[in-house]
């Protein structure tokens, strides 16, 4: 009988230490340390199993090592001082796209297979919680880190409406929102246009410029993520993926992409007075003096046979559409040309690629057999 209570008390005493184990483990919240700095501003992350679809905190690596909090630190820390002395409102990679039929599969699995190189270097990304793996878990994955510790960024789920002048995005519903941002993962895709993405991304850094930004990728030309760009068409993200396996951020300063890989679409500011020449064409950009929904004045000149003059033949109004140049232009005389036109400006800011609209309208510099055109800039 005596064996038999101390048997009991023995048995007891173990089950108060598991569950005390297990209260301890509990506790752990997984956010990456140096986050938001204020209380108010805390969410309670949702309660799930672990190694769930959307959360990536406490996992191990397929080595067996779980991250640290001094290696999500460090990594984290790297990227904010690549943007510190640059206008660079956060740091963006592209990590792959998950097809629908993989969603319910473990999200870390799925990042290890597909992104190792930025998995294992860049170790914040082993602990970002659920509350900000964004709108749903299939589509095309980007990682989003803020600039620092005090720059707001909010992210929106938008559908795309005509307001008469082309496509704009228009949010419907406020998927994230913070004054101290942190990194985050948000899964991106679209109901019929590959440029028309179904999230929106406001960035304002401390102290700097408000950056907003739908993601979108160049899938002709590699793939790389289109960014946008302020003044002398400095890309306004940095992008950590753009280049081998793992980054681009340890490449010497001299480095340059070979090919035209950083041909970027501008910004007003980019091509505020600007002037681009092609053939007996020229085209002028001024900023301002027009209607407030647009950047400025546009002038089309023209040099006709055997005249060595330039002869305006449309003048109105421009501004840029995401990655178009919306141009809406008279002749005074009933003729008009109007429409939005994909651009690129090349890393020189010196070309300017110039392409048919999609929905099919030209330019009289584009010939009708031609689909896109070069101009160079003038300074004359």
């Amino acid at each position: 009988m005596r064996r038999v209570v101390v048997d009991m008390q023995n048995a007891l005493l173990a089950l108060c230490l598991l569950l005390s184990l297990t209260a301890c483990g509990a506790q752990s919240s997984g956010k990456i340390p140096g986050g938001t700095s204020d209380p108010k501003m805390e969410t309670k992350l949702p309660e799930k199993d672990p190694g769930g679809t959307g959360d990536l905190s406490g996992k191990d690596d397929p080595d067996g090592d779980t991250v640290t909090d001094e290696a999500a630190r460090a990594a984290l820390d790297m990227l904010h001082q690549c943007m510190a002395d640059s206008p660079k409102a956060a740091a963006v990679a592209y990590l792959g796209y998950r097809d629908a039929a993989e969603q319910d599969g473990d999200l870390t699995d799925w990042l290890w297979t597909n992104a190792p190189g930025l998995m294992e270097k860049m170790a914040f990304l082993q602990s970002i919680p659920a509350d900000r793996v964004l709108n749903g878990s299939y589509g095309d994955l980007y990682c989003v880190a803020p600039r620092d510790e005090h720059t707001s960024l909010a992210v929106n789920h938008v559908t795309w409406r005509s307001n008469g002048r082309g496509m704009w995005p228009v949010a419907d519903e406020v998927l994230y929102r913070s004054e101290y941002a942190e990194p985050l993962l948000l899964f991106v895709r679209w109901e019929e246009f590959e440029d028309e993405p179904d999230v929106e991304i406001v960035i304002v850094p401390d102290g700097g410029v408000e950056v907003s930004w739908c993601p979108t990728r160049n899938l002709e030309d590699g793939g790389y993520i289109e960014l946008p760009t302020g003044v002398d068409y400095e890309p306004l993200l940095l992008d950590f993926s753009r280049f081998g396996d793992v980054t681009g951020l340890d490449y010497p300063e001299d480095w340059e992409p070979a090919g035209d890989d950083w041909w970027l679409p501008p910004t007003d500011m980019g091509l505020a007075d600007t002037t681009w020449v092609c053939d007996d064409w020229l085209m002028s950009l001024h900023y301002g003096d027009c209607d407030p929904d647009y950047a400025g004045i546009a002038e089309l000149y023209h040099s006709f046979e055997d005249n060595t003059e330039l002869t305006r033949v449309f003048s109105g109004v421009w501004r840029m559409e995401d990655d178009c140049l919306r141009l809406d232009l008279s002749a005074g005389v009933g003729s008009s040309l109007s429409g939005s036109f994909p651009i690129l400006i090349s890393p020189s800011g010196e070309e300017m690629h110039f392409q048919r609209s999609r929905s099919g309208e030209g330019v009289p510099f584009l010939p009708d057999d031609m689909d896109s055109i070069d101009l160079t800039r003038s300074y004359g």
